[in-house]
């Protein structure tokens, strides 16, 4: 009898000589494999191999920082998900789940801070008062905004914040007050996008990291690809650090109100205690990862961390800076 001819892969022709075909890696088709059982089968297995793999990705961020991206360039890879999938679910968690907002910078904020502070005043009130507006209005109406803000910040911090008859009441008192309400609603809009733009552009800090590691780096000729999936696993660890700081904060913040009848101690609600533990938290991650992964002497490590911290500094500021303009050119096309 003649041999019966091998079956050929749907994909690219080759013969298949087994349950994978050797040439492209298509699967061979089963029988049964369009029956309803199966098909729910495929999707558990989907489910639960790439949610096994995230888990032991974030497992290894927060307890051997650096140790993924050795994994990485070892070639064990199958275990861990993918860099660019794994910043963009930690990303995700960061902002659905997370309470610190150090990167949503609301209007007030990207007004008053460096750099170009000026620049996106006047920016900001062209494009909130219109170009009838003369500059002396303009500079009052600024005034007004910051004395506003600054007394509603101060009732807060206090824990007797006004009422919003309080606040329209101070609005109509003011020296414009339609010049005023015109840039309260302009902030609204503005915070609106920025924070939905925020997570997309979020992105950015991975090649501004990559980049500053490359021309820090270059003279021990590593690569950029390489620094780039280490930039990649760091910024992934450090939003899962922001991320469990601000779960950790808020838990103790809560516990204090409940124990103390509502009082919360002043070093929770003071922004210079959590500016300071935060850099504390990042410093020693940074520090982790890059002795693990670059190996350099500890004395090294920690001339490198310090330069590294400011490198983040520096990707922050220019990431703020971005923001704000994304957000206006979208608001005005």
């Amino acid at each position: 009898m003649p041999d019966e001819p091998l079956p050929v892969c749907v994909n690219c022709g080759a013969p298949l000589a087994g349950a994978f075909c050797a040439q492209c890696g298509e699967r061979r088709l089963q029988p049964g494999e369009h029956t309803l059982g199966h098909i729910v089968a495929e999707w558990f297995e989907a489910f639960s191999h790439g949610e096994g793999r995230l888990l032991a990705s974030l497992r290894m961020l927060m307890s051997k920082p650096g140790e993924l991206t050795c994994e990485y360039f070892r070639g064990r890879r199958v275990p861990y998900a993918r860099p660019v999938a794994l910043f963009f679910a930690v990303n995700l968690l960061f902002f659905v789940l997370g309470t610190v907002r150090t990167f949503t910078t609301p209007l007030y904020f990207q007004m008053n801070t460096q750099p170009l502070a000026q620049t996106k005043q006047a920016l900001v009130l062209k494009k909130a008062l219109g170009e009838k507006a003369s500059a002396t209005d303009r500079v009052e109406t600024m005034g007004d905004y910051s004395a506003l803000y600054e007394s509603l910040k101060a009732e807060v911090d206090a824990g007797r914040p006004s009422a919003t008859a309080e606040v329209a009441k101070r609005v109509a008192t003011s020296r414009h007050p339609a010049e005023l309400t015109a840039l309260q609603r302009y902030e609204q809009s503005f915070d609106e996008h920025t924070e939905a733009l925020s997570r997309a552009l979020l992105v950015v800090l991975v090649p501004m990291l990559a980049g500053f590691l490359w021309l820090t780096l270059a003279p021990l000729h590593r690569g950029l690809p390489e620094l780039a999936i280490f930039a990649t696993h760091l910024w992934s660890g450090l939003l899962l650090v922001l991320l469990l700081f601000g779960w950790l904060l808020t838990g103790v913040v809560h516990l204090s109100r409940w124990l103390s009848a509502g009082r919360v101690p002043a070093v929770f609600q003071n922004d210079n205690f959590a500016s300071m533990a935060i850099g504390a938290l990042l410093m020693v991650y940074v520090y982790r990862a890059l002795r693990r992964y670059f190996e350099f002497p500890r004395a090294g490590c920690a001339v490198l961390t310090a330069w590294m911290l400011a490198g983040l500094y520096l990707s922050l500021q220019l990431y703020r800076l971005m923001l704000f303009y994304v957000t206006v050119y979208v608001m005005h096309g």
